[in-house]
């Protein structure tokens, strides 16, 4: 008899997509077909010689949205490419901060779409003072918590399926409420500066203990996190203010917020991941530290002292930032940071430790942020979606069968009964969650070595089954994206979704 414990498998993941001809999408395909016809009505009224001119044109505008390359069609990487070619003519890749720069009154103000962000503070119906992120275009609020993850060490496999089960009510629990744009999990590993531990034993040092206990303690305090990496995780949740009122006035919806802050933290803690709203001075310190690595030590000596970072949100932001001119990585005071997108979530089946190895830290790459992000469907949507990816797999299992009795291929029947099984899921009660992940490295500036990273992270990535590609030409907003502070990127795109492959 095997003592081995089993492990449950995830999967079953569909990119809601409508097929059409040539693995085109369909309002593409309608197109295609209506320039068809148009191409040989000309050719029925104006002669052969006219349909040639025109089917030409129309030939050559359809092969991009057939042809794609790294998950994105052909109109999707010109059009990439114009947009920060001319960002780039205009001086946009560039950002300058400081008391000559051209921000006046806003020191080192964040860049890119963090630059119109205000940050206030709140307290919750617990007494709990939180920060709140706001971002007046998209009428968002977003508060971080601070997790403490349990980890999968000394818990029975019956565990932690109770705690995968309940991260899975938490987002479906966050689609039933309409004003939930995202949820954002961010874990980031960093070189350990001792600072917390050595704060912690002298607050709880007693003055009148023996010299010799209390260099024993602070000794003790220094070597176990002397030269070390750890990890520190974060839950951001972004809202979108419904009402005039809460969209004119943040305190209105800091209070609507401080009422259902404890229901989240105590559904996250039923999810095995305890956690506590972290106040503006903490979510200054991360996104300071995250700006400019070289701030760490400062930042945790003010925090974790108890006399506070002295910062405020407009000195959150890089002294320079600079996009590269091939659009591949992202140069910021003294550090170059390169961020990675999921392409296409894993094929087969995974357990919970899918992206353990990805964590986990990494003395090559000890500067590393992964977020997952959680974009829940509302209730409505979630119905809608799953009956169109359904009547979408049937037509392609059965499309062809019903002239000629031909049989659907055998990956058409296992999309329709993946899309059937999703179905019938969302029927009893589950949500429906479009997720991705974004993945960051920094490094300083004169001992990086990208191609390095590169290989690196992909290695990491393909043992987590994951199917990542670089951010091209858009670096500076990915890193904003996967810091988890209310930049949604799907919100924030200039490329119309017909384009997309």
């Amino acid at each position: 008899m095997s003592n081995e414990p089993t492990f449950n498998t995830y999967g079953n993941w569909r990119r809601p997509r409508s097929t059409g001809l040539l693995g085109a999408t369909f309002g593409t395909s309608v197109a295609a077909i209506l320039a068809a016809a148009a191409v040989i009505i000309a050719g029925l009224f104006l002669g052969m010689t006219v349909a040639l001119l025109l089917a030409i044109p129309v030939i050559v505008c359809f092969i991009p949205l057939v042809i794609s390359r790294d998950g994105r069609s052909g109109y999707e990487r010109a059009l990439m490419r114009f947009q920060f070619w001319r960002g780039r003519r205009r001086g946009e890749h560039a950002y300058a901060s400081g008391t000559f720069s051209r921000i006046p009154g806003r020191a080192y103000r964040l860049p890119g779409v963090l630059g119109e962000t205000e940050l206030y503070e709140g307290i919750d119906s617990d007494g709990r003072s939180f920060g709140m992120i706001h971002m007046p275009s998209r009428n968002a609020y977003t508060v971080v918590f601070d997790a403490y993850p349990q980890g999968a060490e000394a818990v029975d496999q019956d565990v932690i399926d109770h705690y995968v089960g309940n991260w899975a009510q938490f987002l479906s629990g966050a689609g039933e409420t309409s004003d939930i744009l995202a949820v954002v999990t961010t874990v980031e590993t960093l070189p350990e500066t001792g600072i917390e531990l050595y704060e912690t034993v002298h607050q709880n040092t007693r003055a009148d203990a023996p010299q010799l206990a209390r260099d024993a303690a602070y000794q003790l305090a220094t070597g176990l996190t002397s030269g070390g990496i750890r990890l520190a995780a974060r839950i951001a949740i972004t809202f979108e203010a419904k009402t005039t009122e809460r969209k004119q006035d943040p305190s209105e919806q800091a209070v609507e917020l401080g009422r259902r802050l404890p229901a989240l933290t105590a559904s996250a803690a039923r999810s095995g991941v305890p956690c506590s709203p972290m106040d503006a001075d903490e979510i200054m310190a991360f996104v300071r530290r995250s700006y400019d690595p070289a701030s760490l030590v400062d930042v945790e000596a003010g925090l974790y002292s108890g006399e506070g970072t002295g910062l405020t949100w407009e000195d959150c932001g890089p002294r320079t930032a600079l996009e590269s001119a091939d659009g591949g990585k992202y140069v910021h005071d003294g550090a170059v940071s390169v961020t990675w997108e999921m392409r296409e979530a894993p094929k087969g089946a995974v357990t919970e430790r899918v992206l353990q190895r990805l964590l986990a830290p990494n003395e090559a790459v000890p500067l590393k942020r992964v977020s997952v992000i959680y974009r829940p469907h509302s209730a409505g949507e979630a119905t809608d979606i799953a009956d169109s990816d359904y009547r979408n797999a049937m037509a392609e299992a059965h499309g062809g069968s019903l002239k000629n009795g031909s049989i659907g291929s055998a990956k058409s029947q296992i999309e329709l009964a993946a899309t059937a099984q999703a179905r019938m899921e969302q029927a009893r009660g589950a949500g429906m969650v479009r997720f991705g992940v974004l993945v960051t490295v920094t490094e300083p500036a004169g001992s990086s070595d990208v191609p390095k990273i590169d290989a690196l992270v992909e290695d990491l990535s393909r043992q987590s089954r994951l199917t990542i590609r670089r951010s091209w030409c858009w670096q500076g907003a990915a890193f904003a994206a996967s810091l988890g502070v209310g930049v949604i990127a799907p919100d924030h795109t200039t490329i119309p979704s017909f384009l997309s492959n």
